[in-house]
């Protein structure tokens, strides 16, 4: 039906009322209508084989498989040579002492991860091989400065080579499902190959501590020490080797400062026990003395090196000393978690990379002592370890105390950040005739928040790349946690809308679900299973997932308190955990919780065009660089400044006084603020500062510059506006308001505004008035 003249009058005329206020808007307010990137800057790479026949590929595949497969053979004899032609024992000290150790000082605790010739995964495959050579096959030539090079060389190559020497060209023909299974088998394998922490130290040794000091008495009583003893003799061992070898260091800096050749070889020889007599002999040694302080200093450290086995030999009179623990029990830890050279004899080679014995008994005795080159191998895998130690007692009571822990430890984390009144756990609710229950809720101000805890162990099958295994571990861990937090997420707003739907869920909990406005959900499991939780997009074309499946952040106990910490500010983690939320299902990330909270440091997880680039991977990894420095170097007691999202002191004021105040919907207004990119930030702070400085000139001027007006790109729906004003127009300042407001929610995509005021003759606050408005279309 057509519009009568009437009607065509009446909406030219509105429209030609909205243009006017449109354009008296524009002359009252600065706008600020572009889209700044923060730093880091993304770089973009081409796959490099995109310009290749799939034959050519396959080509390609198949020789760079042959190849390292004969690599891997010949560096596997370089290995096995040198340990049989050198000392062993001082071959995998000097390795160990060099190649794992990081420097530490004032400025905190330094990061060898993207730069180290080898990893403690490295290591560990020199210690099983040392394992396979019986002592009477072991090498006595001393190992020189040229030995541990190739040692180091050979190493890497090893790892390298048994990586790349699985590549299968076939699997180029495979369907797109059966390609994603094999990427995350890839995936799985690299990672139980070679990463190792999976929480800082603290962390490992709390958790582990916790956990297991429940069975203390059962191990006690079976086995004649308890998991406190095993966890505690690790730690002094660890502390021991650490003061050890920052004693070495200590010596050799000192040698390295003496400048005058004799008082350097004398000092060197009073150092390992010999006098002037021993230092004038071997000062008059052929060609020595023609040799520069820097060459000669080489060559004593070298010399040195041929001791640093001292520094990983452990008797038990020295650990029980430092722990406390009887002499007795300390014996049989010991014993428990050592292998003597030779019981690795007829273990196959190949299968030391994915499922490594040494990984559960890190320590190798002989008759000198127990030599143990890596205590911190024991902290990388002790939840394994002391699983299978107590599943051989009373399995159940393992599965039991896992879960229940895990329930405890997320309570007590959240409790920290959030309001305990508001927190309740193991709630009993029902749809229909199913009755479900929910590990945990949290509730602060409009936010509710619900949290799935998932105790399930991985099996070792699955860590090797098992595909069955690694679907039901999928399905346990990161599937059914997350569906039934959506289920409970679609109840609670169907219950928040619906005041009338009677349900016993509303008596059990602390608050009036009409006034939660946003639900959100995460999961947090005890282990880590290769950073897979973090990487929900591989998962797509698998068919492992059901439909209609949404995601919601998924992590391990530490990285979940280390979230809680790092995040200082409640309204923060509640962002973080709504923009993983959006994230996981528009973009594809390589990485793992540590390093999406180093981008959300840097960026606060404003990623502009990327978050619609479908086809494209973020690789994220190392991004976790500055929190791993701040919480090792915490560790050691080193206290430097802590990471903190890069928030403008503007908007930090802001949220205090928001917190503060518990303004209603504070979090959903501190939300907001933080989708604004930390550049975008510092450019809203600069520009109020000059427009604070036109309005004290201008502000009796009728039509003045008082507000500032952030107008969002296409890609967000949130606007804000900045409005000041003086003791002298304070009566007008809702008129004020009330025009910002209607300039920040013209663009079409704009769905709310925060609209902020403030006083600029009473600095004593960062806003005087805060509200939420939203677009009348909602």
């Amino acid at each position: 039906m057509g519009k009568d003249n009437k009607t065509r009058r009446a909406e030219k005329k509105n429209r030609k009322i909205k243009k006017l206020k449109k354009l008296k808007a524009q002359q009252k307010h600065r706008s600020i209508t572009q889209s700044s990137q923060s730093s880091p800057v993304f770089t973009m790479f081409d796959n490099p084989f995109d310009h290749l026949t799939d034959d050519q590929r396959k080509d390609l595949i198949r020789g760079i498989s042959e190849t390292h497969k004969k690599g891997f053979y010949e560096s596997l004899n370089i290995i096995q040579d040198l340990l049989k032609t050198h000392d062993p024992i001082n071959l995998l000290a000097i390795i160990s002492g060099y190649g794992l150790s990081v420097g530490a000082g004032d400025a905190g605790v330094q990061s060898n991860e993207g730069h180290a010739l080898i990893t403690q995964s490295h290591a560990e495959m020199l210690q099983a091989l040392f394992l396979q050579i019986p002592k009477h096959d072991w090498g006595t030539n001393p190992v020189t400065p040229n030995v541990v090079q190739k040692g180091f060389d050979t190493l890497a190559e090893l790892g390298r080579a048994f990586s790349f020497s699985h590549m299968d060209s076939g699997r180029l023909d495979a369907s797109a499902k059966d390609k994603a299974i094999d990427s995350i088998q890839f995936l799985v394998r690299s990672n139980t190959q070679t990463v190792r922490n999976w929480g800082y130290y603290s962390q490992v040794f709390n958790i582990s501590t916790e956990l297991y000091s429940y069975f203390d008495e059962i191990l006690l009583d079976k086995l004649g020490f308890s998991a406190t003893n095993i966890i505690e003799t690790f730690n002094s061992m660890l502390r021991t080797m650490e003061n050890s070898l920052t004693e070495r260091h200590v010596i050799l800096s000192k040698l390295k400062a003496i400048k005058k050749p004799k008082e350097l070889i004398l000092k060197y020889h009073e150092l390992i026990g010999q006098g002037q007599e021993e230092a004038d002999q071997f000062y008059k040694v052929n060609g020595i003395s023609k040799l520069s302080i820097k060459s000669l200093f080489l060559m004593l450290w070298g010399h040195y090196d041929l001791r640093m086995s001292d520094s990983f030999y452990f008797t038990v009179e020295a650990v029980s000393s430092k722990t406390g623990i009887d002499s007795e029990i300390t014996k049989l830890v010991l014993d428990y978690f050592s292998y003597s050279p030779g019981d690795l004899e007829t273990h196959k080679t190949e299968f030391l990379f994915l499922d490594n014995p040494v990984w559960n008994k890190p320590i190798i005795k002989d008759e000198k002592a127990y030599f143990c080159p890596m205590p911190q191998l024991f902290f990388s895998f002790v939840l394994s370890s002391l699983d299978e130690l107590i599943e051989k007692i009373d399995k159940d009571k393992l599965h039991d105390r896992r879960a229940n822990y895990l329930e405890e430890k997320i309570e007590e984390i959240v409790k920290r950040r959030f309001p305990e009144a508001l927190t309740v756990s193991c709630v009993k609710w029902r749809v229909a005739e199913r009755q479900f229950e929910t590990d945990l809720i949290t509730f602060i101000d409009s936010h509710a928040i619900i949290i799935e805890a998932k105790a399930h162990k991985i099996s070792k099958s699955a860590l090797r790349g098992a595909p069955d295994r690694i679907k039901r571990h999928i399905k346990e861990i990161l599937v059914e946690p997350s569906v039934q937090s959506k289920r409970l997420e679609n109840r609670l707003n169907e219950l928040r809308l619906d005041a009338t739907i009677s349900d016993e869920l509303r008596d059990k909990l602390p608050v009036d679900l009409s006034g939660i406005h946003k639900v959100l959900r995460v999961s947090v499991s005890l282990e880590d299973f290769a950073s897979l939780q973090a990487n929900f997009s591989r998962f797509v074309d698998t068919e492992w997932l059901p439909e209609d499946f949404y995601p919601c952040p998924t992590m391990n106990l530490a990285d979940f308190e280390t979230l809680f910490d790092f995040l200082e500010h409640p309204v923060q983690i509640i962002h973080y955990l709504q923009r993983r939320t959006e994230l996981e299902r528009h973009v594809s990330f390589l990485g793992d919780e540590l390093d999406f909270m180093g981008l959300y440091e840097m960026t606060l997880f404003n990623l502009g065009s990327m978050q619609s680039e479908n086809r494209t991977e973020i690789i994220i990894t190392e991004m976790s660089a500055p929190l791993d420095k701040y919480y090792r170097s915490r560790d050691e007691g080193i206290i430097i400044e802590k990471p903190r999202p890069k928030i403008s002191k503007l908007f930090n004021d802001i949220f205090r006084k928001l917190e503060e105040r518990s303004t209603p919907q504070w979090t959903e207004i501190g939300v907001l603020l933080n989708m604004f990119s930390p550049n975008d930030q510092l450019k809203l702070a600069s520009a109020v500062e000059v427009l604070k400085k036109g309005v004290n000139r201008t502000w009796q001027m009728e039509g003045h510059k008082n507000a500032i007006i952030y107008v969002p790109p296409d890609a967000s729906e949130y606007a804000l506006a900045y409005v000041l004003f003086k003791n002298g127009n304070a009566h007008r300042r809702y008129e004020f308001i009330e025009n910002a407001a209607a300039s920040g929610l013209e663009p079409a995509h704009v769905k709310s505004c925060l609209v902020i005021a403030k006083n600029i003759d009473q600095d004593d606050r960062p806003y005087h008035y805060i509200s939420l408005c939203k677009s009348s279309d909602d």
